[in-house]
């Protein structure tokens, strides 16, 4: 019960804070500026509350790594200059 009031309060506050920004007509930088605080702070708050670490091997990429073919005698790398 607690959440959800919380999480209502702080929509109800994003709605007023929106609605005062948009009648006060600020330049137009000072809403891009404030947009992209507001999407790194939304970032951060989906990256704490998700289960996900891309470091946790257990999560496994979906894309295989890139072999590189090793250097022998038969599979000399190309040189800068050579054609």
């Amino acid at each position: 019960m607690a959440a959800k009031l919380s999480s209502g309060t702080v929509a109800l506050l994003l709605v007023g804070a929106t609605v005062l920004l948009i009648a006060s007509q600020p330049p137009a930088w000072i809403l891009l500026l404030l947009g992209s605080f507001a999407l790194a702070a939304l970032y951060i708050v989906a990256r704490t509350r998700s289960r996900y670490d891309p470091l946790d091997p257990c999560f496994g990429s979906c894309i295989p790594p890139i072999s590189k073919p090793k250097a022998g005698a038969g599979n000399v790398p190309k040189q800068h200059g050579d054609l």
